[in-house]
């Protein structure tokens, strides 16, 4: 495939905002605090849930066979996944417990592999993939394999892929037009890492990063290539991108320190060029973008630093979205650097990633609720965009023992504007 980022031209650096991004300065944001309640979606343990495309702000109710997009999937404690509505103008959860249609009971949960189900969207509609047992067996590293679940006839069919046993957690394309999705996903031994079309019998191939061992791995949107967790030279973990078509590797980040939990899109307020997030040593998050060097080569720079306030110093779970026009990180702010213990607070952050928009945002700033929230996700309602996340009571283990199940918070950021796309 055509490589997206090299064929970029060279952008001029008209600001000093650019100025300091090419030269790598650190540019924090004070801490803003927004005023948005947190509101209970459901009291119900609805752990890893993802969300169907609607929720990038188009809402498409004739869309997957006249079941519309405005969904969520996740696989519970007794093997289930299940598959609920979202309502487009609340944002609640359609049963509030997410149990709408039952579509497999042979479904790892999220908690024994470390990922749930996730959506595959193509020109073949929104399907699922996930880690499945095999039906009639006990289920076990032996009998784990890629979970494919489909609509036929308005009704949900699955099926474990030929070939695939001992293989979990796939990751999908998400590309609308596309005819072709592809999926990548692990070995049980969660060392080594494939990808391989989205169709039973596929070949599997191995994709090849240096010192990759169960980190950060997202498929680049419109692309079949992927962002990566590797190691270098220096047994420091960076950033890599991995092309399915071509094999080619290409190391992005050169930190002194470990960098983390990278995923790229293409950035509206940046003449859609692609921009890509990190986060190093867990507690500063970095967006890079393609500028030239001193020599006119281009290459990947840090147009922005943003440290954490020090009440609350590590990045966890960043994701982005976009919005009217512009784009906006957000993720998990914790006080310990074990991101999924539930003996000390975390709130959720979020920050844009232009000079206007760029202040670090508390989303949650209940100081006198100590909670643990984790996970979080987005939906882009009639309102504006809300961020979802599990929350939990700041003591005992991660159980439903102790949780609150599904919060949200408004971003305070308003509905799509009537002159742009929404979620655009």
């Amino acid at each position: 495939m055509h490589n997206p980022f090299l064929s970029r031209r060279c952008r001029d650096m008209l600001t000093p905002w650019l100025l300091a991004g090419a030269l790598g300065l650190s540019l924090f944001s004070p801490l803003a605090r927004a005023t948005g309640p947190e509101v209970q979606v459901t009291p119900s343990f609805v752990i890893d849930f993802e969300f169907d495309w609607g929720r990038d702000g188009v809402y498409c109710a004739s869309c997957n066979q006249g079941a519309g997009n405005a969904r969520l999937a996740f696989s519970d404690g007794r093997h289930r996944l299940w598959v609920a509505d979202v309502d487009p103008d609340t944002g609640s959860f359609v049963p509030a417990d997410g149990q709408g249609i039952l579509v497999d009971k042979h479904a790892a949960p999220a908690t024994t592999f470390g990922n749930g189900p996730e959506w595959a969207v193509s020109a073949q509609g929104s399907q699922l993939v996930y880690s499945k047992y095999l039906s009639g067996q006990p289920p076990t590293q032996n009998t784990v394999g890629l979970g494919l679940a489909s609509t036929v006839g308005g009704q949900w069919t699955t099926e474990q892929l030929s070939d695939s046993l001992q293989r979990i957690s796939p990751i999908a394309t998400m590309d609308l037009g596309s005819t072709i999705p592809l999926i990548q996903y692990q070995g049980t031994d969660r060392i080594n890492t494939y990808w391989r079309l989205l169709a039973d019998g596929a070949e599997e191939h191995p994709i090849t990063v240096p010192g990759y061992s169960a980190g950060a791995r997202r498929w680049v949107p419109g692309t079949h290539q992927i962002v990566i967790t590797g190691s270098d030279t220096a047994g420091l973990s960076q950033v890599f991108l991995y092309d399915a078509d071509t094999g080619a590797v290409q190391q992005m980040t050169h930190e002194r320190g470990s960098v983390s939990g990278a995923m790229m899109w293409q950035a509206p307020e940046y003449d859609n060029e692609y921009i890509f997030f990190a986060v190093v040593n867990a507690r500063t998050l970095v967006v890079y973008r393609q500028l030239p060097d001193a020599n006119g080569v281009l290459s990947w720079q840090a147009i922005q630093r943003t440290a954490l306030p020090a009440g609350y110093p590590y990045v966890w779970s960043p994701e982005y979205f976009i919005h009217n026009g512009r784009s906006y990180i957000f993720f998990q702010m914790n006080q310990n650097p074990v991101a999924w213990t539930l003996n000390s607070p975390s709130q959720i952050g979020m920050v844009g990633v232009l000079p206007e928009n760029n202040a670090l945002q508390n989303l949650t700033p209940d100081t006198n609720t100590v909670r643990m929230r984790m996970d979080p996700e987005y939906y882009i309602t009639s309102q504006g965009p809300f961020i979802y996340y599990n929350r939990f009571r700041a003591q005992g283990t991660a159980s439903p023992g102790n949780s609150e199940g599904v919060w949200r918070v408004d971003t305070g950021l308003g509905p799509a504007l009537s002159s742009l796309t929404r979620g655009q």
